[in-house]
């Protein structure tokens, strides 16, 4: 009887995690990942000209040197979620707190997260080459959403009460990783295609609250605290990529991804008298004689689902070449077919149109096996736990632009991207903001003899979900008569949200 609610994420600490990242927006990242790719607000995919290829544009491999790129993003993800009942007023978590002390203000989390990318391309010969591409969902991999929140009482006492968002999520920490292995081909010296294989593995943990039974409104002395663990080793897929130097001033690029959805065993332990009648913690449920008498875990309890959105992107790019007299680098000198902007165009400027498959994701799939008792409660874990999503399909379009400040040396960007709505305001959920998102950015590459040391800023806006108080989720609950269900929807309110990134990175050519 777990609410699951799978999260965005990305690579942690010194794991990193692969390809999965430069998308359209699939529901569970923003464009892009790669430092010069969010300078450029994600239009890349006709330029591609660093090993980041070797997920997000394969084909371009055969137009590059042998090299090796080496990158992070500091990503600070700020949410905040406002919680009203369909009268649009502040919900109580429970009868002993009084509807005057209903939590007003929002409740909101700030997650700092690390999220690297490392890549390499090698050239067999002029027409051939391979490449490794090892980066993660580009997104913050963690959250910690508060259980319980301070007020103040009407007569002026510091209280504590359970936290309005509890029944959608308290905790979310995952890695996903996507190693990607490509081969590309040209066969002219302005046309290529490549291809690539991933092999994806995900692992992840939830921690959310749901029902023990069900009752009108809500009750926390029903809640129980629910901690899902799921780990999925060979999630399958593939890219598809194409580049063509149309003309002497324009570029084209198309990109194509599908992946397997996740699918993975779950761990569930289930915790429940988690809170004292007043609504603070309750520290000692259990006798000493039997201290985990409130405590049920299962380590093989079910089975998630979870779809990944196929995506595709279209890109044109028009840059106006250098003189014939700037000096390049000897890699440009000696390997066929190589494209270095920095000292062969004066500019660029790079539009790109992307569409994902977001509709595939109806529901989060959560089936458990039969007759888990649930300790401490008269409940089970009921066998349908599937979580209504409903995405959309989702289009963007992205601009960026790179100007050469001194050929050889400096290069200057900027870019933003937009992208349509992905859900129905009844149906926000805090695992992935699916309002519109847009963003602006900027970035520099500076050039150190076989160095190119890049740096990039953007920051993404996402428009609010807000339903008013009409929700349409309910928590799941252990109670068979009520469909295993709240009899009260949990998502009534609003949701924003707002990212802001650094990266860091360097390409090394031979």
């Amino acid at each position: 009887m777990t609410r699951l609610t799978l999260l965005a994420i990305g690579s942690a600490g010194l794991c990193l995690s692969l390809s999965f990242d430069a998308r359209a927006s699939n529901g569970l990242e923003v464009p892009d990942a790669g430092v010069l790719q969010v300078g450029r607000g994600g239009a890349w995919v006709a330029r591609a000209d660093d090993p980041m290829a070797a997920y997000m544009n394969p084909a371009a491999m055969s137009f590059q040197a042998t090299s090796i790129h080496v990158g992070t993003h500091l990503m600070i993800q700020q949410g905040c979620f406002t919680r009203l009942g369909p009268d649009g007023q502040p919900v109580s978590p429970g009868p002993a707190i009084p509807q005057a002390d209903a939590p007003k203000d929002p409740v909101c989390t700030t997650s700092v997260f690390p999220n690297p990318q490392l890549a390499a391309v090698y050239r067999i010969t002029d027409r051939w080459a391979v490449g490794l591409a090892v980066l993660g969902p580009h997104a913050a991999g963690t959250a910690s959403w508060p259980e319980e929140i301070e007020y103040t009482t009407q007569t002026g006492l510091a209280r504590t009460q359970p936290a309005p968002n509890r029944y959608i999520i308290t905790d979310q920490s995952a890695v996903l990783v996507y190693p990607t292995l490509s081969v590309s081909y040209a066969p002219l010296p302005e046309l290529s295609f490549g291809a690539g294989f991933v092999w994806g593995f995900a692992a992840a943990e939830f921690t959310t609250f749901t029902e023990s039974i069900s009752g009108p409104g809500d009750d926390f002395t029903r809640d129980v605290k629910a901690v899902l663990s799921a780990k999925d080793l060979f999630v399958p897929g593939f890219v598809l990529g194409a580049n063509w130097g149309v003309t002497r001033y324009l570029d084209f690029g198309a990109w194509y991804r599908w992946s397997d959805a996740i699918r993975a065993r779950t761990e569930l332990e289930l915790t429940s008298s988690y809170w004292l009648g007043g609504g603070t913690r309750n520290e000692s449920p259990c006798p000493e004689s039997d201290p985990r008498c409130n405590i049920t875990t299962d380590a093989d309890a079910g089975e998630l689902v979870f779809p990944i959105p196929m995506e595709a992107k279209l890109g044109l790019r028009f840059h106006l070449p250098l003189g014939e007299s700037t000096v390049q680098p000897h890699w440009v000198q000696r390997e066929a077919f190589v494209r270095d902007p920095l000292t062969q165009d004066r500019f660029d400027i790079e539009v790109d149109l992307t569409w994902a498959n977001n509709s595939a994701v109806q529901d989060i799939e959560l089936t458990f096996d039969e007759g888990i008792a649930v300790k401490g409660t008269p409940g089970f874990v009921p066998v349908n736990g599937n979580i209504p999503h409903d995405w959309r399909d989702v289009l963007g379009i992205r601009l960026g632009s790179d100007i050469t400040a001194v050929p050889n040396l400096l290069a200057l960007r900027l870019g933003g991207f937009f992208e349509s709505k992905g859900a129905r305001d009844e149906l926000l959920n805090l695992d992935f903001h699916q309002g519109f998102k847009g963003g602006i950015s900027g970035g520099a590459t500076f050039r150190v003899w076989l160095v190119d040391i890049h740096a990039a800023y953007q920051h993404v806006f996402y428009g609010t979900l807000d339903n008013g108080g009409d929700g349409e989720l309910r928590a799941l609950s252990g109670d068979a008569t009520s469909g295993y269900r709240s009899e009260q929807t949990v998502n009534g309110g609003s949701f924003e949200q707002s990212l802001d990134e650094v990266g860091l990175g360097a390409t090394i050519r031979f």
